[in-house]
């Protein structure tokens, strides 16, 4: 296959499609596939049609405030910092943020940038554990035609053992009924592996390792009604399973 050609290949392109609209690309990958956009137009539809099935799930999001305390606790520091470098040159990082602190947090124009600053400010300045990362595989499950349930699996890293998160969008009026388990296919001619139940409690749970090299494997995740059996003809949501990893 022409190296031009392999970007027209359905799977390649809903791969890259999915990291893409993810976000798990660096930036010059990120550039280059802007540019294959532009000349491929199999890799263009696949971005498209991701973006048009995860967006409402972004959407679904409620605005959240900022709580007052943290400001209070943030200030605090940076005034504790600003003390200690007084001797420093006045061009330091944390000069320049004091400077900027109160034209930051009255500007309207910089709210998005003063949200920025507090999770930049609290992950790195404060130290506080953060559990976000990437996640290693997602899986968009649709029911009546919309995405409702997103699954994202994550490795295992240090010793831990891989789990996988389910999030429900917000824009639903209904769920399935029932109880909902979760299943991935396990790959090609394989059997359905069980993951687990699907409840609003049990929204991250941890998995085997014969449960992850299924997720790992598997071309699709589905949900039914029965811990029994499932199927792409039965399931009551289904969806492809990308692996989103930089290429």
């Amino acid at each position: 296959m022409k190296r031009a050609a392999r970007y027209d290949n359905p799977e390649l392109c809903d791969q890259l499609a999915a990291q893409y609209v993810a976000g798990d690309m660096t930036p010059r990958v990120r550039r280059r596939t802007e540019q294959l956009m532009r000349r491929h137009t199999a890799l263009r539809t696949a971005v498209d049609f991701w973006c048009a099935n995860l967006e409402p799930l972004q959407q679904s999001y409620p605005g959240q405030a900022v709580p007052a305390e943290l400001w209070t606790r943030i200030e605090r520091r940076v005034k504790a910092d600003v003390k200690q470098q007084q001797g420093q040159s006045s061009t330091s990082f944390w000069s320049r943020l004091t400077a900027q602190w109160d034209i930051w947090r009255t500007s309207a124009i910089g709210g998005m940038a003063t949200a920025l600053a507090l999770v930049v400010t609290l992950t790195l300045v404060l130290g506080q554990p953060t559990e976000l990362r990437a996640a290693d595989y997602m899986a968009p499950l649709s029911w009546q035609g919309d995405v409702a349930l997103v699954v994202s699996g994550y490795k295992g890293q240090d010793g831990d053992a891989p789990w996988i998160s389910t999030q429900w969008s917000e824009r639903l009026g209904a769920r399935p009924e029932g109880e909902l388990h979760l299943w991935a296919d396990g790959g090609v001619d394989q059997s359905w592996v069980y993951l687990g139940k699907v409840t609003p409690e049990n929204r991250r749970w941890q998995l085997d390792s014969d449960a992850w090299q299924a997720v790992a494997n598997s071309r699709n995740l589905a949900v039914s009604t029965s811990a029994d059996s499932v199927s792409l003809e039965t399931a009551a949501l289904d969806g492809p399973c990308v692996q989103l990893t930089n290429w």
